[in-house]
């Protein structure tokens, strides 16, 4: 073999000059020989052992095993200022160093790592991963990141397209078109649901690009996965509940409104101007627009709230009232927040509203419910109580329950035996108090009881009570109230005391009146015919049965004034006698009423004075004339022989006083005090006056249904001045017509044509006499209402006088009759009976009677009556 010849050493030196490894020939213990340039540029100043090369104490010990020859030919050693492979070789007693410095890479290699490790992490965080994939294969490479966004372990291998898409949604697949028929390079990105092995469901965004290969067809695709499904998540819960807030505003018909600090100009929602009754403005409202609406009781409280967010910055509630584009006020509760720029100034007022008018308007209403409750429940002195079941048991009483007890509230309620000893004896066994089980029962108590108070006095007290359950539907509290019911139960004796009464007095009016129907019928005939007899004696002239007939006359007369007087007084005390209150000439009283008690002045030898009489009083005048009568007969009846009767009456601003005074016997203080008593005649029916006793009774009820009074002064020996005040009137009593003159007998004329329906004979002889006893007139007669019916249609007369109570029918069907039929609905018709009952004749002239006359008789009232009706005229007058 042929061996080169040895190199020159100084060819050699050049070359170890200029290679770029650093060398370095040490002996055998480590000391510098020779290094080359390089070494000692990298190294300078150079080290003069190799020790002095370590970096670390790892180094070192590299470096000692490397010259004892126990290390490896390479090693990756810390020397200074670096990293570095070094390689040693041995040769005698000497050591060839060789030193490649690794340092950048190392450095790269450990950059790499850490940015690995943060790409990683980063992958991690924003849940991406990397993913390629051969194309037309479907062979593919997915990192780890994304065999965990599908559920898969990296272990079984990246599954190729068609194993992927197997988990894809199925309604997502035709999302990724990524056949090779339909691909063309470029990038693309899609989101789709992938279905995890254990059911899972995660939203995936990929985004990825397809390159062509050489020949310009798609070849590969590599791209980039992130797991959405936190966010798609994130976002649909956004959207529902920016949905639900949306919908939350809407139903709470919440305002939202800001206002920029900047432009002092409010904006709201829709809501906001619909609150206010504007229309919506794009650019919003000046700020002194908006507090033009502001109520200004209200508006320092609004400023203040403003201030007051603005100094602390916390929310801030306020409420005021705004008034409407058509002037009406809104109550709106507000709520403001500061909402601040960057650099922390305060930039706009943020806020909600609510329109609260309807629950303030609700809570005034609410509230003044409240204080009226508040108040009826003081006045009607309600006391509250209640009691939980336990052991022991609690009570409650409130301080209205003592006092409906008559006692000093407490601070606690009385023990069970106490309260049971305030109830009345009779009322102990219906107090819950007295039965424990039904205390804590579970139904609701009411009932009435009484309580004794420690005066002795009895009051009534009503309870109710419910019970309140628990959870379990057990009985765990009762409450109840107590009320005191004395007055109502007083009421409600009162009342039925009242019904008694009322029914009583119903049939006392209806047994005066049938006893006064059943009186007058007979009295009318012996009234009658004792007249007619009268005349008769008076023609014939025989004084002594004329006499015989007077007092036949005046017994009559006297029962009828029983009867009329009992009827008046009953109708008083009823409250059923109806009065006309109507203006009254005081005079023209006075002139009717002096003639009717004239007979009985001249029976008696008084005489009867008239004074100056003026005035127009209120009154009925029927009813005074019936004062003024009765006044006038007893200061004659109770005169004496040759007395005297005087009638003035004195006139003031008001009143118009009546004035009768006697110079008979007079009455003591005693008299007096029992004057008006109904029935007491003071002794006077001992001497044979005649005389009822209710007369003056009647007189005083009169006068003071007329709004009067009625009083008496006497001195006995003396006489008695009664006096009558009634309220007066300025204007004049309308003036009656005056009755034409007579004419002469030759020149005048009566006609007229009556029907008389009565089934008592004796009636109807008594008033065909009366009536027969005009000139001029004529009358038939027939018993029953439908007789009489069919003559009034046939013969129809005049004037029709009607019986209320006929065999058939009663009058009111009568006069339903004759009003139906057209030939007699226009007759006058009377009615003629002995029912003289006020409500009698009110009702039968509300039926449409023209008048009612009662029976008895007055002769001379009937036969003026029929004269009225029917007057005397002039030959030829009226063809």
């Amino acid at each position: 073999m042929h061996r080169a010849a040895p190199p020159d050493p100084a060819l050699l030196q050049a070359w170890f000059e200029q290679t770029g490894e650093l060398l370095l020939l040490t002996d055998a213990g480590g000391r510098r020989l020779w290094s080359n340039e390089a070494f000692d540029t990298r190294f300078a100043p150079p080290p003069q052992t190799l020790a002095e090369l370590a970096g670390d104490d790892a180094a070192r010990a590299a470096l000692q095993a490397a010259l004892a020859g126990a290390a490896p030919a390479t090693a990756r050693v810390a020397l200074r200022d670096g990293r570095f492979d070094l390689r040693g070789a041995a040769a005698g007693d000497h050591r060839l160093w060789t030193l490649v410095e690794r340092t950048r890479e190392d450095t790269l290699q450990a950059q790499s790592r850490h940015l690995a490790e943060l790409l990683d992490m980063a992958q991690e965080f924003g849940r991406l991963g990397v993913w390629e994939r051969e194309i037309p294969s479907g062979r593919g490479r997915w990192d780890h990141h994304v065999f965990a966004f599908w559920g898969l372990d990296p272990e079984g291998g990246t599954p190729d397209y068609e194993q992927a898409m197997a988990s894809v949604h199925p309604e997502d697949r035709k999302l990724l078109p990524f056949r090779a028929d339909q691909l063309r390079a470029g990038r693309y990105e899609q989101r789709y649901r992938v279905i995890r092995p254990d059911g899972g469901l995660r939203w995936l965004h990929s985004q990825w690009e397809i390159q062509n290969g050489p020949d310009g067809v798609p070849a590969r695709a590599i791209g980039i996965m992130m797991d959405d499904t936190e966010a798609m998540e994130l976002s649909r819960t956004l959207g529902d509940a920016s949905a639900q807030l949306k919908l939350a505003i809407e139903l709470a018909d919440i305002a939202v409104w800001r206002h920029d600090l900047r432009t002092d100009r409010m904006h709201y929602n829709d809501r906001a101007y619909a609150v206010l009754g504007i229309e919506p403005r794009a650019d919003g409202l000046p700020l002194g627009e908006v507090r033009a609406l502001i109520h200004p009781d209200d508006l320092p409280g609004v400023l203040a709230s403003a201030q007051q967010t603005l100094a602390t910055d916390r929310p801030t509630d306020m409420q005021a009232r705004y008034r409407r584009s058509d002037g009406s006020w809104r109550h709106v509760l507000t709520r403001r927040v500061l909402q601040r720029g960057a650099l922390g100034e305060p930039v706009a007022f943020l806020g909600v509203a609510l329109d609260v008018t309807e629950r303030v308007r609700a809570e005034q209403a609410l509230r003044s419910a409240d204080e009226r409750a508040a108040l009826a429940a003081r006045s009607a002195g309600i006391g509250t109580w209640e009691i939980e079941f336990g052991e022991p048991d609690i009570e409650r009483w409130d301080e209205q329950m003592f006092r409906l007890r008559g006692v000093a509230p407490r601070a606690e309620p009385p023990p069970r035996e106490q309260r049971l000893a305030m109830l009345h004896p009779e009322d102990r066994q219906k107090s819950l108090d007295s039965s424990p089980a039904l205390l804590a029962g579970p139904r609701p108590a009411r009932y009435e009881f009484r309580v004794v108070w420690p005066d002795g006095s009895v009051r009534w007290l009503a309870s109710r009570s419910i019970p309140v359950l628990d959870a379990q539907g057990q009985v765990w509290r009762r409450i109840g109230v107590n009320w005191d019911i004395t007055d109502s139960k007083n009421a409600e004796a009162a009342r039925q005391a009242s019904a008694v009464a009322e029914r009583a007095s119903q049939a006392k009016s209806a047994f005066l009146a049938r006893m006064s129907h059943e009186l007058r019928t007979p009295l009318n005939a012996v009234l009658g015919f004792t007249q007619l007899l009268q005349v008769e004696a008076q023609d014939a002239r025989d004084a002594a049965r004329d006499l015989k007939l007077r007092h036949i006359r005046s017994a009559g007369e006297h029962l009828l004034a029983l009867v009329d007087g009992v009827l008046d007084l009953s109708s008083l005390e009823a409250g059923n006698l109806h009065l006309d209150l109507q203006p009254v000439d005081l005079a023209a009283l006075v002139e009717q009423a002096l003639p009717l008690v004239e007979p009985l002045a001249q029976r008696h030898g008084v005489r009867v004075r008239r004074e100056a009489l003026q005035g127009v009083v209120q009154a009925d005048r029927t009813r005074a004339l019936q004062v003024l009568v009765n006044l006038l007969s007893n200061a004659i009846k109770y005169n004496r022989p040759g007395g005297e009767v005087s009638v003035g009456a004195e006139v003031a601003d008001t009143t118009v006083t009546v004035r009768v005074t006697d110079t008979g016997r007079g009455l003591t203080p005693q008299q007096i005090a029992h004057l008006f008593e109904p029935f007491n005649r003071l002794g006077a029916e001992r001497e044979g006056i005649e005389g009822t006793g209710i007369g003056l009774t009647i007189a005083r009820a009169l006068v003071e249904r007329m709004h009067g009074r009625i009083e008496a002064r006497s001195t006995p020996g003396r006489g008695s001045t009664f006096t009558v005040s009634l309220p007066r009137l300025h204007e004049q009593p309308a003036s009656s017509p005056t009755p034409l003159a007579a004419l002469p007998e030759r020149l005048a004329q009566r006609s007229g044509r009556l029907l008389y329906i009565e089934d008592n004979q004796v009636n109807v002889l008594l008033v065909e006499e009366l009536v027969r006893s005009l000139s001029g007139l004529d009358i038939e007669s027939t018993p029953t209402g439908a007789d009489g019916v069919a003559r009034a249609v046939a013969a129809r007369p005049d004037l029709v006088l009607v019986d209320m109570q006929l065999p058939d029918f009663d009058g009111f069907e009568v006069l339903r009759r004759l009003r139906a039929h057209p030939a007699t609905a226009a007759i006058p018709c009377i009615a003629l009976s002995a029912n003289a009952m006020p409500e009698d004749i009110e009702r039968a002239r509300a039926a449409g009677f023209t008048d009612y006359w009662t029976k008895p008789i007055d002769f001379r009232a009937f036969l003026a009556a029929l004269e009225a009706l029917f007057p005397m005229r002039a030959y030829g007058e009226g063809i």
